[in-house]
């Protein structure tokens, strides 16, 4: 049977549990061109935990509004601020999340920190006081095209990075 098949109740055959059926409920993707690109293979160990931990979050009309606080991440793995700092920083860094509204610590009006996935546009978030604007397009478009190389003997030179925009 398909995998698409294990994925609705109704599909699935009436017969007694196997060890091999898909658990029910939610779940997320993470396409290829994500697991794939070099950016995503050199993630460290906290950065892939929290860019899990936000994929995890991601609904459609929500990119923009998925927070990374350390009292869900210490839950996940995460043992200091520093720690969960530094993560954030390297996918920020890394181009694979977008900080939509920065952190306050006041009291009253504290808010957390709200972060975008890149691949995906960001979202408008009503009542959410985004720092950034919503788009139509994923503000990194990924793409695997070759790394072009360095010059050939032809006066033409190339880039030894891999490009995000495809052409």
């Amino acid at each position: 049977m398909s995998l698409c098949g294990w994925l609705t109740p109704s599909a699935r055959p009436e017969v007694g549990r196997s060890k091999n059926r898909l658990p029910l409920g939610p779940y997320f993707a993470l396409p290829h061109i994500v697991l794939d690109h070099p950016d995503f293979v050199t993630l460290g160990g906290p950065a892939l935990k929290v860019l899990l931990f936000l994929a995890r979050q991601f609904k459609p009309g929500k990119n923009g509004d998925l927070s990374a606080s350390f009292k869900d991440m210490s839950k996940r793995g995460i043992g200091s601020h520093t720690t969960l700092g530094k993560a954030i920083e390297e996918l920020i860094s890394a181009g694979w999340i977008i900080r939509t509204r920065t952190g306050r610590f006041t009291n009253p009006g504290g808010c957390c920190a709200l972060y975008a996935l890149t691949w995906h546009a960001i979202d408008e978030c009503p009542g959410k006081s985004l720092e950034i604007n919503p788009t139509n397009t994923p503000p990194r478009k990924l793409t695997l095209e070759n790394c072009k190389t360095p010059s050939t003997g032809n006066g033409v030179t190339g880039s030894s990075k891999c490009s995000d925009e495809g052409g």
